[in-house]
């Protein structure tokens, strides 16, 4: 076990934080390596935890339960595939890659599972390339590389949190139409129907305010919209009794 070790240790990027973990392995007379089973999968279990409370804060369908426990899978499925081979002598020649690849495909099915496409739109992309996401963290905790998988989680919560911001700095750029109806109409339900229209490339729909009188909502197109299609949609909008008025800015 410990030649094992070794061997892989001179493979390994010199940071003290792998090492460390790398190091478990060969000591305590074996339960090493249960401590670093146990480690690899808390760390990633939690990493991928907090990736999966954004989404569920997001009405995902795939929350923290879901990313955390596939992180864990794809960790512990990982160790095995490094680890268990080598220790038990069984073919120097096996290839560590194989139950990775396998883990990657399944995550693949998985992901498509909470992708919804509902008519003209598709939801669940984002939760779909998380869930991946946290499978690629899983992977290297399990393979021992715990550093680069928090940095990886860093980065992928920085995407995760700075995207609502740059959306709203890009959406100002986009045509867009400002809605005003009666307090209390479901305008989001309505404007998606009509939106529904192929020739409608629709970018998003936010709600500005909402006081005692009046729902403000602001409907935002693609970059370089047909005005004819604009026009459409602002007489289409009119049409509805519950809008006070409907304005193209």
């Amino acid at each position: 076990m410990l030649n094992v070790f070794e061997d892989v240790v001179e493979m390994v990027p010199p940071n003290v934080v792998d090492k460390w973990f790398l190091s478990l392995i060969g000591q305590f007379e074996g339960w090493g390596m249960v401590l670093y089973v146990l480690l690899t999968l808390l760390i990633s279990g939690v990493l991928c935890g907090i990736i999966g409370l954004e989404r569920y804060k997001k009405g995902a369908s795939a929350g923290m339960t879901t990313h955390a426990l596939l992180s864990v899978g794809a960790s512990f499925l990982m160790t095995i595939s490094v680890w268990a081979i080598k220790l038990s002598n069984a073919g120097a020649s096996y290839d560590v890659s194989r139950i990775a690849a396998g883990a990657i495909t399944g995550i693949g099915f998985l992901g498509a599972g909470v992708i919804i496409k509902d008519k003209f739109t598709v939801k669940g992309l984002s939760t779909a390339a998380t869930l991946w996401v946290c499978a690629s963290i899983g992977l290297a905790t399990g393979a021992g590389f715990v550093l680069e998988a928090v940095i990886g989680a860093i980065v992928a919560l920085f995407i995760i949190f700075i995207k609502g911001k740059v959306v709203k700095i890009v959406n100002k750029h986009f045509p867009q139409i400002e809605v005003r109806s009666v307090k209390g109409y479901p305008s989001l339900k309505r404007l998606r129907e009509i939106c529904e229209n192929p020739s409608i490339n629709l970018k998003g729909i936010d709600i500005v305010s909402i006081d005692d009188k009046e729902t403000v909502t602001v409907v935002y197109f693609a970059y370089r919209a047909n005005p004819l299609v604009l026009e459409y949609f602002v007489n289409e909008i009119k049409k509805e009794k519950e809008v006070i008025d409907a304005v193209k800015k």
